[in-house]
């Protein structure tokens, strides 16, 4: 009996541990604030990876965490903070945007890093990109990195857009 009740208890608090770590969705679908350093060393590559243009970021627990789906038919975009040591190509980032697409496909998806004390010219040499004619760019197998600075010199965005359907049969229509 002793036994039997022993067993129940440790089942018990077992089961109430595993809840207590899981980050627990809030009515406005945003998530608890979740223990940051663990998430980003598991979402942090992923994320680099995707604002690098080398890898689409992947449905991932971590990802899920820190960039909880919306509703369908709401604008699914993210601004997150990352740690101070995190880093695309080799440069500081202050803050990252990410434009996913509404599951269907057709929008694609950005990933932009705000990159602070760095000028457009350092930028593009650390993410090898083209001049371009407008902005530094490059090509990517994946999509387009390109760098701009739409607020002033003081920050460099450094964006990788992911192409959707729609602008892939938009780039293949020919007027009749």
């Amino acid at each position: 009996m002793l036994r039997a009740i022993s067993t129940t208890l440790l089942t018990l608090s077992l089961v109430g541990a595993a809840h207590a770590q899981m980050p627990v969705p809030l009515l406005d679908n945003e998530p608890a604030a979740p223990n940051a350093a663990p998430l980003w060393a598991v979402a942090g590559p992923m994320l680099q990876a995707a604002l690098e243009c080398r890898e689409d970021l992947p449905d991932h627990p971590a990802t899920r965490a820190l960039l909880p789906r919306k509703p369908v038919g709401e604008e699914q975009h993210y601004r997150l903070t990352p740690p101070s040591g995190f880093r695309v190509f080799g440069l500081p980032v202050a803050e990252i945007e990410v434009w996913v697409d509404d599951g269907s496909g057709e929008l694609g998806h950005g990933y932009t890093s705000h990159i602070r004390g760095r000028t457009l010219a350092e930028v593009a040499k650390a993410a090898k990109l083209n001049k371009g004619k407008s902005f530094p760019n490059r090509k990517t197998p994946m999509g387009g990195l390109m760098a701009d600075q739409p607020f002033g010199p003081e920050s460099v965005q450094l964006t990788c857009t992911i192409d959707g359907s729609y602008a892939t049969h938009e780039n293949e229509y020919r007027e009749p």
